[in-house]
């Protein structure tokens, strides 16, 4: 039902008060929202595809039941006339209640940020409107408005000829959602044919084995099945060993899937023998046979922390005081830089050549040699030295290569736009003379730069082997129509990139809305309960998925994810928002408030007080001594000057005055007149930190505390998450059986039937860094965001849903450029 009782008055959800449903949740989370007839607690539920509606939270004989339907009108009797009045149109199907499900067209933004056609700000370029209610006119005007001279109709209390502004019109409420259409609309399959294992362009590349051979295989064109059933082809039908014939992925998992689907078409034993297997795997093994004192697999360092490691107890950083008084994760981002460079097979002696355009870039250049001395000497090495490794063996062993190149005949390379260039040297050589080399790929789905990987080594393959033919997939086997024409109409925006047709198998629209919330924790919560939604509707929560820009997205939506009891599968990527610094201490000030004998709480601030750690065990004998709570000791510590003991009873003055605060009103005052805001900010600058993620924090957990009443329960609320984010990352969910919460980077290859992406706003996608670059004029980042996109897309089969919360970590966005590219 759309109305329900607050504080005993009526409200109603229709359009013009949809902009309330934010406050409504958090009434109907503390059980203020009740049915009129049966007083019982509502809950808000508001998804996405469906209109919002008030449901009762626990069974009941409520006569507002369907079933109970007959003695509806029985309550209304009973209530107060004037909520009787207000209500009865509503039972009774007689208010209009305008519909929501409209197509906004998107207006460009000018460069000034207003709209080209009204001048208003880009940020309502979304068109934040709903459709008039049915039936409702422009303008009535009745007898007693005008009055008739001759044949000529005049508005009364007016003069003829004067000038009279009309009234601008009321302000418009938001959009609930809106179907989000695509700008390009492509054609469906013209036969489809069900009984035909192969579409007969996948059948041309099966049968295509002599030579070099580009397939260029679209978002869900079926390229897995293209591989396999070219790799039986060659078996079977050509007589070629399967000891002959190696096929490269960039995952274990694609590899044995593979190894999988042509054991079903081969006699048994003949697909173990094929040389199946990621880059690393295969050639670790060559390394390993030929110089197996030099690879020690106890030897690998697999992880960041193990590098960082290293380098600190070897002493390698000694003499270099710039280098050792780094974080740990300035480490990590240079030894990230540092990967990328040995992929693009860059030395240390030639990095001192290269022009250096970022910190973090110098630090790198100072660190490489450092970072392969210290392996050389201690015997380690990493993953990116099993490619250095085996590339250098085979080119400087020219017997050795020639019996490689004598015993594999055919080479077939899976996800070739992720190829970086010492794995594409490799390649060359291990494939010559014969150049037996088919690549499958898709230029528009290269979205991992930072690893070195470059879509220029699959848009320059036929120059490097200009007697190669080239096959498109054009056919998107896993889409709906509307799905596939959005991620079409967004990556034609892209410059560098093969020009290719697209075509829909599937004749089905599909559903793809649009749908802006308040914020982000308005917006986990629609994404939540259009879940929900779509369990009852029949649909297992394993075809559910939310991909992720940043990692920042992901609080909210777990959060509201594990409130719902709904299972997820999540891998935790960095540490708990919970554990971060500046949260800590946010959180310790409100505990403070609560209790101002928290020793705990007040040790973990003293930093943001200017008060040293030695000063410490003053505060806490004093505070034995006086018999005082540890915080009332502040003011008077003679340690301090004059004005650090005034600003020690201010602190003791706010935080008194929090006790009884809502938890945001709180933490407003801490941020300011606490000046914990100044101490971040000088902090970062101190440390000449240049972004602002602890802005960013801050503002998350002040929208979190929106959500909640009092201190207290916001502060219980936290520890219950802190508890199950402790079983998030234990938690192993059936197959199937829970929601998928991961990043876009780590979604390549899946696919889903209902697919959400959250904050499609300028700075997170496209990312702040991308922006960055593109004033500076570079356009690669750009495009290599767009493809991210399209990635994100192409993951959903039946639904797309597509979050612009109107704020995020509390300021105001500017929906993604994205968004007009692809759709209207």
């Amino acid at each position: 039902m759309n109305y329900a009782l607050l504080d005993n008055k009526p409200i109603l959800l229709q359009p013009d008060t949809y902009n309330r449903i934010p406050f409504w949740r958090m009434a109907a989370r503390q059980d203020k929202v009740r049915c009129p007839a049966c007083g019982s607690p509502l809950r808000l539920v508001a998804g996405i595809s469906f209109e919002p509606y008030f449901a009762h939270s626990l069974e009941t004989d409520c006569p507002l039941l369907p079933q109970n339907s007959p003695a509806t009108f029985e309550w209304l009797q009973a209530l107060d006339e004037t909520a009787a009045a207000t209500l009865h149109p509503i039972v009774t199907g007689t208010a209009a209640v305008a519909s929501t499900d409209a197509v906004v067209e998107h207006t460009p933004a000018d460069a000034d940020g207003t709209s080209s056609a009204t001048g208003a700000p880009a940020d309502d370029s979304l068109g934040r409107a709903t459709e008039k209610a049915s039936g409702e006119d422009d303008r009535t005007e009745t007898e007693t408005d005008t009055t008739t001279i001759g044949s000529f109709r005049l508005p009364k209390k007016r003069t003829i000829g004067s000038s009279v502004t009309p009234a601008p019109p009321p302000p418009q409420p938001p959009v609930f959602r809106k179907r989000f259409m695509p700008k390009k609309t492509i054609a469906h399959l013209a036969e489809q044919q069900l009984d035909q294992p192969l579409h007969p362009t996948q059948q041309q590349a099966v049968h295509a084995t002599d030579g070099p051979l580009l397939i260029l295989a679209g978002a869900g064109s079926g390229k897995t099945r293209v591989m396999t059933a070219r790799t039986a082809h060659l078996i079977k039908d050509l007589g070629v060993e399967p000891n002959r014939i190696m096929v490269v992925t960039f995952t274990t998992k694609a590899a044995e899937e593979i190894r999988l689907r042509i054991a079903r078409q081969l006699p048994s034993g003949q697909a173990r023998e094929l040389i199946a297997g990621t880059f690393h795997s295969i050639f670790y093994r060559m390394l390993l046979h030929h110089q197996p004192n030099n690879w020690d697999q106890q030897r690998l360092l697999k992880k960041d922390w193990q590098k960082w490691r290293l380098l600190r107890e070897t002493g390698s950083l000694l003499g270099h005081d710039e280098l050792a008084a780094l974080k740990e994760t300035d480490i990590t981002e240079a030894l990230g830089i540092v990967s990328r460079w040995k992929n693009e097979y860059i030395l240390p002696r030639e990095v001192a050549y290269r022009e250096l355009a970022t910190d973090a870039e110098k630090r790198a250049a100072q660190l490489y040699p450092l970072y392969e001395e210290a392996k050389k000497k201690h015997q380690w090495f990493d993953f990116d030295d099993m490619l250095l490794g085996c590339y250098e063996l085979l080119r400087d062993n020219q017997n050795l290569l020639q019996r490689y190149q004598e015993r594999i005949t055919h080479v077939m390379i899976d996800e070739f736009q992720d190829i970086n260039r010492i794995q594409y040297e490799t390649v060359k050589l291990l494939c010559a003379p014969q150049n037996n080399l088919c690549v499958i790929g898709d230029d528009d789905q290269s979205i991992y730069g930072f690893r070195g990987s470059d879509p220029q080594y699959i848009l320059g393959f036929t120059k490097d082997f200009p007697q190669a033919s080239t096959i498109t997939l054009e056919v998107n086997y896993r889409s709906h129509s509307s799905i596939v024409s959005l991620g079409y109409s967004l990556i034609g925006h892209n410059r560098a990139r093969w020009d290719k047709a697209c075509r829909s198998f599937h004749r089905e629209e599909g559903d793809t809305f649009l749908f802006e919330p308040d914020d982000e924790e308005e917006q986990a919560s629609r994404i939540v309960d259009e879940i929900i939604h779509r369990r009852e509707q029949g649909t297992a929560l394993g075809e559910c998925a939310i991909l992720y820009r940043t990692n920042e997205s992901t609080r909210p939506l777990l959060e509201r994810l594990s409130e719902a009891g709904i299972p997820f599968h999540y891998t935790q990527e960095e540490e708990s928002f919970y554990q971060r610094q500046t949260v800590r201490w946010t959180l310790h000030y409100l505990r403070l408030a609560l209790n101002p004998d928290d020793t705990d709480a007040l040790r973990e601030i003293l930093p943001t007080l200017y008060i040293s750690g030695e000063t410490w065990n003053a505060v806490r004998s004093q505070s034995i001594l006086e018999d005082k709570p540890v915080l009332h000791i502040l003011p008077h510590l003679t340690q301090l000057k004059p004005y650090q003991r005034k600003h020690m009873q201010v602190i003791n003055d706010i935080l008194a005055a929090c006790k009884d605060c809502p938890p945001a009103q709180a933490l407003e005052l801490i941020y300011e007149d606490g000046k914990l805001r100044d101490y971040l900010k000088k902090r970062a600058r101190d440390r000449e930190d240049g972004r602002e993620r602890w802005s960013d924090e801050l503002q998350q957990i002040l929208a979190a505390a929106k959500r909640h009443a009092t201190i207290g329960d916001f502060l219980a609320y936290i520890e219950q998450m802190t508890r199950q984010e402790k079983e998030w990352r234990n938690m192993r969910p059936l197959p199937g059986e829970a929601v998928h919460v991961l990043s876009i980077h780590r979604a390549k290859g899946l696919e889903y039937d209902h697919v959400f992406l959250p904050d499609l706003v300028e700075g997170a996608l496209p990312h702040e860094y991308t922006l960055d670059e593109l004033r500076k004029g570079q356009t690669t980042a750009i495009e290599e965001e767009r493809r991210l996109l399209y990635v994100a897309i192409t993951r959903a089969r039946r639904s797309l849903c597509i979050g612009i919360p109107r704020e995020r970590f509390g300021r105001k966005t500017r929906p993604s450029r994205f968004v007009s590219e692809m759709g209207r």
